[in-house]
């Protein structure tokens, strides 16, 4: 068992290494492009609405902010009345309400993706040669966008999915379901991009040419998926679209107000990532996205077994990659991230530098436990107040 614990151990040591040079290599390879400042009335913004967290008016406005000509389609839920006045107070302000068209929109039919659902009605309202599609509670980040410049020169059929980074983040469960995205999302999109293994895009933040949505009815045929971002990718691949990985961030700021919440949300994101290979398995997402996630879980129960002095080395391993990754991305992330000072009525005052670790380590130990919980209860999850069973990528209510 002992033998054992050392070959898992050496094993994870190398796939983390491996998967974080792939991921620096990747975005110098992407950072070394000359870039030049993009049109921004060439893009339309399309953001599906929904009520409910209550950042909602502060991350719309953002992205307003945030640009000067581009123009935004916003779709709301004829029935969501706190959406419809969230909008209708951005409106108010004459600086914005000229770049905004506002689509209120039927409630979604049973069985249908409710986000693929608003997006598949305004396609043909899109009047810009390229369009973006934006989650309501992410905000872009506009220096990052002039990357776009590089893929407006390739000819050929594309999408560019974005990279979700989280900052500025209030609340305990808040903070810790940052610290999990910030912790994974770099080291799992940029590695597999570098090893031409990227298959899915990032839902919350993508960009294409409006062309190809209208050529392909895209979100037409894709409007039974539960997992529209999978679904997407794999539907334009099929169609030799191909995926490019940017380095665009946006800041996409959820809200989790409770333990039961982080829990729920852990379990919907670990089950998708489960369709995910049943769909898209391949011998480099083992070695690069599964074994790395899943080798500490099983060293951490094995030290469990074994005692403590295996336990202290499994929460080494633990630290070490919570600060090397963190490292690696202070590089990545230089200048994109803002920070606030630590307030005076904290117990104990830490840097947050130091927040940003204690948290991403406490998820980096809440994982194993989360994978086992999702393994053990049923795959169902809870998705606009609905029970969902999650089996083949597509929507299944519970009755």
């Amino acid at each position: 068992m002992i033998e054992l614990f050392y070959f898992l151990l050496t094993i994870t040591i190398i796939l983390l290494i491996l998967k974080l040079f792939f991921s620096f290599a990747y975005f110098y390879k992407i950072d070394k492009f000359e870039k030049t400042e993009i049109d921004e009335k060439k893009y339309t913004v399309l953001q599906p609405i929904l009520s409910g967290d209550p950042r909602l008016e502060e991350d719309l406005t953002a992205n307003l902010k945030n640009t000067t000509d581009m123009n935004f389609i916003w779709l709301v839920d004829k029935s969501d009345k706190v959406a419809k006045n969230t909008v209708e107070n951005i409106l108010k302000d004459k600086n914005y309400s000229n770049r905004i068209e506002v689509y209120y929109l039927d409630d979604v039919p049973q069985d249908l993706n409710p986000k693929i659902f608003k997006l598949a009605q305004v396609v043909d309202k899109i009047k810009t040669e390229y369009s973006i599609i934006l989650d309501d509670d992410a905000v872009i980040d506009r220096k990052k966008l002039d990357e776009l410049s590089i893929y407006e020169k390739d000819e050929t059929e594309w999408i560019v999915t974005g990279i979700p980074f989280n900052y500025n983040i209030k609340g305990f469960y808040s903070k810790l379901i940052s610290a999990f995205i910030n912790s994974n999302s770099i080291f799992s999109y940029f590695s597999l991009s570098f090893l031409k293994e990227n298959k899915t895009i990032n839902g919350m933040f993508y960009i294409l040419r409006t062309d190809i949505l209208k050529k392909y009815s895209a979100f037409e045929n894709i409007k039974y998926w539960l997992c529209d971002d999978l679904a997407l990718a794999t539907y334009l691949l099929s169609k030799d679209v191909k995926i490019i990985q940017s380095t665009i961030f946006c800041n996409v700021r959820n809200t989790v107000p409770s333990f039961k919440r982080y829990i729920l949300l852990m379990k919907r994101w670990l089950l998708f990532s489960n369709v995910y290979m049943k769909n898209a398995f391949s011998i480099k997402f083992l070695f690069i996205i599964l074994l790395p996630t899943l080798l500490p879980t099983i060293l951490l129960f094995l030290s469990f077994y074994l005692g403590i002095n295996y336990l202290v080395l499994t929460l080494n391993l633990f630290i070490g990659k919570v600060a090397l990754f963190y490292i690696t991305r202070i590089f990545i992330y230089q200048g994109v991230r803002e920070e606030k000072i630590s307030k005076k009525s904290d117990f104990i005052v830490f840097s947050p530098q130091t927040k940003e670790l204690l948290y991403e380590l406490l998820s980096e130990f809440l994982l194993p436990f989360m994978l086992i919980y999702t393994l053990l209860t049923p795959p169902v999850i809870l998705w606009r107040n609905k029970k969902i069973r999650v089996k083949d990528g597509k929507i299944h209510y519970e009755i």
